[in-house]
């Protein structure tokens, strides 16, 4: 163990100019020849206001979301049938929860006949969606509460651009667009109510890096209320902590987090006790699932014709989930605390949730969007996320072809090609985590600390923090 002074104190933000992607990034700098070429200074924060990045990345996340809306167009005109949903890519979780967890009745959230099976604030969204949407079971029902649905989602992506940019600062504001112009967010983000729980976390790491740790644990706290995933940013937040001796401010961010999530959870968790537990039976009981490593094994079995194909049991999968999750966040801890230089809060969080998702029991095509401003502030390079997204794309047709054989086996994918499309997409999550432990162990190589005058902008307390502890492994 060992004590480290702090890094050389780098330039005043104000006196460093904004860094237009198309003069650091190769690929950005090649696709940009067809709209005439990189950009001058009139992009990098002298022109107007319009051509600046946080109003066209707005504009870019408003058009993306529409795209999404087009994209169930068959379906909203149609109704969520199976296969016809699978096989034209419409479905969405949001229509088909509301007509089958009994919340087109009219029940509240956490009711006798409600089965939403959602973490409290998201089944509470779900419920205040419901109540502007008709109170039966039709084609017509779903499609208003589809599209009452798509309001708040829209408000959270134009908010989760807001958060990403607010910390990648006024140099590297253009890296926003690297999350608005992502077919990640056109393909997911009407699917379920996952991109609210994203908008909230991802404000939490904005307020902590503009050093505002109760509002951070606020929003972390809410957002957990919402889903599991963001309790690995608490996760990082500690493990840096520990690394550069600054815990105040974490254990002030933290203990917020705890508390808000305290607060809406006790309530239901007392007198709703049922619903309350659901989504941890569900985990508990549950199978491989689409996207899962743990799913391969039923797929060859699928493969190779087998009269029995039920791969891995339950049980099995919980375990090998829950073993996998812990054997990942300890080897995050020892690489964070090894780490020639401490790693930024975005690179240790993208680690954590990358894990998250590629070892747990399933992975659905909107857990995706957890990842998506992740990755845009750990790794804001166009070549990976290019690869990324040809992944997402492949992986979002091929998932839902093969769950469509399951009932029309004439539009079926067969096991072996579903399989290796969800290996390339495991794949290409798996290349992020290669550049980010590779920039991390080479800091120079690091795009955002390449940029003069920046260490760790979504960082807070951390932002140039000297190390209080260094662990050495031989």
């Amino acid at each position: 163990m060992s004590a480290q002074t702090p890094d050389a104190g780098p330039a005043p933000e104000a006196q460093v100019p904004s860094v237009p992607p198309t003069t650091v990034d190769p690929l950005a700098r090649q696709g940009s020849e067809f709209l005439g070429g990189p950009a001058g200074r009139r992009l990098g924060g002298d022109g107007p206001w319009w051509v600046r990045a946080l109003p066209v990345s707005l504009v870019l996340a408003t058009v993306a979301v529409a795209l999404g809306a087009v994209t169930k167009h068959h379906c909203r005109a149609q109704g969520w049938n199976s296969p016809d949903q699978f096989v034209h890519a419409c479905y969405s979780d949001l229509p088909v929860v509301y007509t089958s967890s009994g919340l087109a009745s009219g029940g509240g959230p956490f009711s006798a006949g409600v089965n939403l099976d959602q973490p409290p604030l998201t089944a509470f969204l779900s419920w205040l969606v419901a109540r502007v949407a008709p109170h039966e079971v039709t084609v017509a029902a779903q499609r208003t509460y589809f599209d009452a649905a798509a309001v708040p989602l829209l408000l959270a992506a134009l908010a989760l651009v807001v958060s990403v940019h607010a910390v990648t600062g006024r140099r590297r504001g253009w890296d926003t667009v690297l999350l608005a112009a992502s077919p990640v967010l056109v393909l997911t983000s009407l699917l379920s109510f996952d991109l609210a729980a994203v908008a909230l976390a991802t404000a939490g790491l904005a307020c902590w890096g503009r050093r505002r740790p109760v509002a951070a644990g606020v929003l972390l706290g809410l957002a957990l209320a919402a889903r599991l995933y963001p309790v690995l940013l608490l996760v990082a937040l500690v493990l840096l902590a520990i690394r550069t001796g600054r815990r105040r401010a974490a254990a002030a961010t933290v203990g917020t987090a705890v508390g808000v999530w305290l607060a809406v959870n006790l309530p239901v968790a007392l007198t709703a006790a049922t619903a309350w537990a659901a989504p941890l039976r569900s985990f508990l009981d549950q199978r491989a699932g689409y996207g899962s490593l743990w799913l391969l094994p039923q797929l060859v079995q699928q493969s190779v014709g087998a009269e029995e194909a039920s791969g891995l049991p339950g049980g099995a999968v919980v375990v090998l989930t829950l073993g996998a999750w812990v054997v990942w966040v300890l080897l995050v801890a020892v690489f964070v605390l090894w780490a020639p230089r401490r790693p930024r809060l975005a690179q240790v969080a993208f680690l954590l949730v990358a894990g998250f998702c590629v070892l747990g029991a399933s992975f659905p095509p909107q857990a995706s969007l957890w990842l998506l401003p992740l990755a845009v502030l750990a790794v804001p390079r166009w070549r990976d996320h290019l690869l990324w997204w040809g992944a997402e794309v492949a992986y979002f047709g091929a998932v839902w072809l093969y769950i469509a054989g399951q009932t029309n086996t004439d539009r079926a994918l067969p096991p072996e090609l579903y399989a290796a499309v969800l290996l390339a997409r495991t794949a290409a999550v798996a290349w992020l985590v290669v550049c980010v432990v590779r920039e991390v162990r080479r800091p120079a190589d690091d795009p955002v600390r390449a940029t003069r005058g920046l260490d760790d902008p979504t960082g807070g307390d951390f932002d140039r923090a000297p190390d209080a502890l260094v662990v050495r492994v031989a």
